[in-house]
């Protein structure tokens, strides 16, 4: 298995600029490529007007960006061995357009470096700037300020990502690895590679459960010792209280039935309270889930399409008819081009033949006129006029067989265009079942859940009745 890593790193203010160096290997980092390591590509791309270079552009976002802001993020990625620096480079470019696009300015560079058992260790290393690129023009001064939601050409450019929890960035994480993932295999597969990639976490790896372990010092610190004193300081008091209560009051009947009801009151109260904040907490965490929903949804949409297009194309692999058809196209195509040629080449045969015909007419009149008449005696314009004539006829031969030849690849495309949504309406269609599939399992185990918690409250209800015990227990106190 090809190795597989994806890291992301921020850069605070100060730092940009020489971290743009120290990967493009300019400035002071020039010398290490003295010592066998490879750069093998670089490449920036979406910057202002005004940042002549990537150096210049990182250099002003050290200079005018907040003290405590962050000047850029960067993606490092391990790339295969197995790829060449061309496709590399192709991989990387992909990724770029597909990550990054038009909303930020980016500087990237590939290296490699030798690894320890004595190959080559390449990777990439992919800053970009958390500024958007909305259309409007600024100078750098402007282009770092605090953003104006009001009047944006007025402040400095909306940074992305901005107020998110870090459970929600970690789980971006994982979908950003998931979708290098599908993409590089994917070029590994176009190589005709037979290594994979997997950034999967090793438990999801490895096979068996690591042996668990646990220190006497975790007892220590954890919050258990804690709750075990309170508890036992509030028995404490609730005895003491209890006992004071005895030596200076001494209970009549009546008065032991109030207590009685003001205890089961109480702890009525109490476990309403209890459920109100449960109800609480879950509604809170349900609240939670559905943002953290909400904000993976663009992802898991590129997750998804990116996997159905990867299916799609496995499956075209290999399928025989799609591989004839396409075979048989690409001969189609190859003859309309060259009948396209052929009659380009005729048609200026014939036009460079009537212009020698139309010269020779005016240089030699009488000549002209006699072959015009009947006598054909002028061999040369005969001769002229003959090819033109056969260019002519050629000419439209090969129009009509490039009109038919496109015709066929047009129909050839359109079966093409047929198997290609046939294979993918059955990969949707296995998706929708298997949706519908999870969903009829969820309703089964939230009906499953209702149906428990149900007899769960009947049982409980049955052993406690307190209600009636309760109004029994008055009844009783009142009669005496």
């Amino acid at each position: 298995m090809a190795i597989g890593r994806l890291s992301m790193k921020v850069g605070g203010k100060g730092k940009a600029c020489a971290h743009s160096n120290y990967i493009e290997r300019q400035g002071k980092y020039a010398h290490r490529l003295e010592t066998g390591e490879r750069l093998v590509a670089t490449g920036s791309g979406n910057m202002p007007e005004w940042a002549q270079s990537s150096s210049q552009f990182w250099k002003a976002a050290d200079e005018h960006e907040r003290a405590n802001g962050t000047t850029y993020r960067e993606m490092e990625i391990a790339l295969p061995r197995e790829l060449d620096d061309k496709q590399k480079e192709k991989l990387v470019r992909e990724w770029v357009k597909q990550e990054i696009g038009q909303q930020h300015a980016y500087t990237w560079a590939i290296h490699s470096p030798k690894a320890s058992d004595g190959g080559e260790q390449p990777h990439v290393h992919l800053m970009f700037s958390e500024r958007v690129m909305d259309g409007h023009e600024r100078g750098p001064e402007q282009f770092f300020k605090r953003y104006n939601s009001k009047t944006p050409e007025k402040g400095g450019a909306k940074k992305a990502n901005t107020g998110k929890h870090p459970l929600e960035r970690k789980e971006e994480l994982k979908d950003l690895r998931h979708r290098w993932e599908v993409l590089c295999n994917r070029h590994l597969r176009a190589a005709e590679c037979r290594e994979r990639v997997s950034l999967k976490p090793n438990n999801e790896i490895r096979q068996g459960e690591p042996e668990p372990k646990m220190l006497p010092s975790e007892w220590q610190r954890g919050t258990g010792k804690a709750d075990i004193i309170a508890f036992r300081e509030a028995r404490k008091e609730q005895v003491k209280a209890r006992h004071d209560v005895r030596l200076s009051v001494r209970p009549t009947e009546h008065m032991e039935a109030e207590l009685i009801h003001l205890a089961y009151r109480k702890q009525a109260d109490q476990r309403q309270a209890q459920a109100a904040a449960r109800q609480a907490e879950a509604d809170r965490r349900a609240a939670e889930e559905r943002q953290a929903l909400i904000a993976k949804l663009p992802a898991m949409e590129k997750a998804v399409i990116a996997e159905i297009e990867d299916e799609t194309n496995r499956r075209l692999d290999t399928d025989f008819e799609y591989q004839a058809l396409w075979k048989e196209r690409e001969q189609h195509e190859k003859a309309r081009q060259e009948a396209e040629a052929n009659a380009d080449k005729a048609e200026r045969d014939e036009a460079a033949t009537a212009q020698e015909a139309q010269d020779l007419a005016k240089k030699h009149t009488i000549q002209t006129l006699l072959h015009r008449s009947g006598f054909k005696t002028f061999m040369p314009l005969a001769e002229a006029e003959q090819f033109r004539d056969d260019c002519k006829t050629y000419k439209e031969a090969e129009r009509t067989r490039q009109t038919s030849l496109a015709e066929k690849v047009q129909q050839i495309d359109r079966k093409l265009k047929e198997i290609r949504q046939r294979i993918l309406d059955k990969a949707r269609k296995e998706l929708d079942d298997l949706y519908k599939k999870l969903t009829s399992i969820r309703e089964a185990m939230k009906a499953a859940k209702e149906a428990r918690v149900a007899q769960e409250k009947a049982q409980k209800k049955a052993q406690t009745p307190a209600s009636q015990e309760d109004q029994a227990v008055r009844k009783r106190g009142r009669g005496r």
